[in-house]
């Protein structure tokens, strides 16, 4: 009996020491989820999915491109910041004092939030996290026109991957492109996320050119006759992609190519003849508006200010946050670009001309060139001085949007 109470003691102890054997890194990591990053992922597509700030979740990864990660990198997702907050992008002639009264949130709340060491140090186009504070409520999606009419029949092709990777899960022919499939699947049996569609249908044309349409959320690529007329094919939240093809008269093969990842699945599409077979006629000079009146804008569906524009219209200043929306309705919400001129009177001076942009921007004045920051920006302010005599002076700027949230302003002032 001793011999028993003495084997059960042993086996006991041995099995402490090798509980307490167990390395350290088995513990489960304190500092936040890990996530690998995999093929097709953005750094806002992982920062939407895990709730965080994209500009935390670059912080905490000791990212400075945030355009830049790699399949396969490990980042730590945070989890100490709180969840509740809004991002401020500090403008000409702000300070911490004049945010914190703004958002009626403690200084000290905003310098501990930021990481900040030097309260009087902030930089215009910085971002700063603002804690406490409720994100305004998304702008309701305005339906789309009733005088929008849907094409169809369609074959669809529906895959349980977002790479479309056969075989289909399943297959069915659909009326028309029109769907809002909220959160739920897209067919019986399909999971919620993570799936992918091909469309395909043949119809006929007219001769002329055709606008195309496609509304979504996540990504999409459309091909006409075998041609990527709209690449899409990211993350993002619902936005509008257009674009304009020349078409002969007859039949012609229109394929339509979508995946939904996270949340909520969305897609529209159609087109509509936006021009006949005779040639439109080449645009006249550009107007510029009477000094003091307003800038004159031509808007482009394109990054590269290719005419057509897609609109054109007065705008009294040049100070704009889309964010992630579109400059106007039916416009694309990314890849374009705008064209804005006035006339000034300046008096005898050298002046400071300045922009604040996501991404791209060009200033002129009187035809030479005075600021070029024609790339990728997030939203940092650049200035370029020019000398001017008293007198009207023509000022052009140039602007493009590549992705993500849009945003510009321009202003200018004589220089000490």
């Amino acid at each position: 009996m001793r011999g028993k109470w003495l084997l059960i003691a042993l086996t006991i102890a041995t099995l402490i020491l090798l509980v307490g054997a167990v390395p350290t890194s088995a513990a489960p990591n304190q500092g936040g989820i890990v996530h690998i990053v995999r093929r097709g992922e953005t750094l806002y597509s992982i920062a939407r999915r895990y709730g965080v700030d994209v500009w935390a979740l670059a912080r905490a990864n000791g990212i400075t491109n945030p355009n830049r990660i790699y399949v396969g990198q490990r980042l730590i997702i945070p989890s100490g910041r709180p969840s509740r907050g809004v991002i401020h992008i500090v403008r000409p002639g702000e300070t911490l004092i004049y945010i914190s009264l703004r958002y009626r949130v403690s200084i000290w709340a905003i310098i501990k939030a930021n990481n900040i060491t030097d309260p009087n140090h902030i930089y215009v186009g910085q971002r700063l996290f603002i804690p406490g504070v409720a994100p305004p409520a998304p702008k309701p999606q305005p339906p789309l026109s009733p005088s929008v009419s849907y094409p169809g029949p369609w074959s669809g092709e529906y895959f349980d991957n977002i790479t479309l990777a056969t075989p289909a899960y399943t297959t069915r022919s659909d009326e028309s492109i029109n769907f809002n499939w909220g959160y739920g699947p897209p067919a019986g049996g399909m999971p919620t996320n993570s799936f992918s569609v091909r469309w395909t249908g043949t119809f006929h044309f007219d001769e002329g050119t055709y606008r195309f349409y496609a509304k979504v959320d996540d990504g999409v690529r459309v091909y006409v006759d075998g041609t990527c007329i709209i690449d899409g094919w990211r993350d993002g939240a619902l936005r509008l992609y257009t674009a304009d093809q020349a078409l002969t008269a007859g039949n012609h093969t229109v394929q339509v190519e979508y995946y939904d990842r996270i949340q909520v699945a969305r897609i529209y599409f159609w087109w509509k003849l936006v021009a006949g077979p005779t040639p439109t006629p080449t645009p006249g000079p550009t107007p510029t508006p009477p000094p003091g009146e307003g800038w004159f804008g031509q808007f482009y569906n394109n990054m590269d200010l290719q005419d057509p524009p897609f609109a054109t219209r007065y705008d009294p200043w040049i100070g704009f946050e889309w964010g992630t929306d579109s400059p106007m309705p039916e416009m694309r919400s990314d890849f374009f670009s705008i064209r804005w001129t006035t006339t000034v009177h300046l008096n005898t001076d050298t002046y400071r001309f300045c922009a604040m942009s996501d991404d791209g921007v060009r200033i002129w004045v009187d035809g030479q060139r005075v600021l070029d920051e024609w790339h990728p920006n997030n939203g940092i302010a650049y200035c370029g001085e020019h000398w001017v005599e008293t007198g009207d002076h023509e000022i052009k700027v140039e602007y493009y949007e590549e992705g993500g949230n849009a945003l510009i302003y321009v202003w200018w002032e004589a220089a000490d």
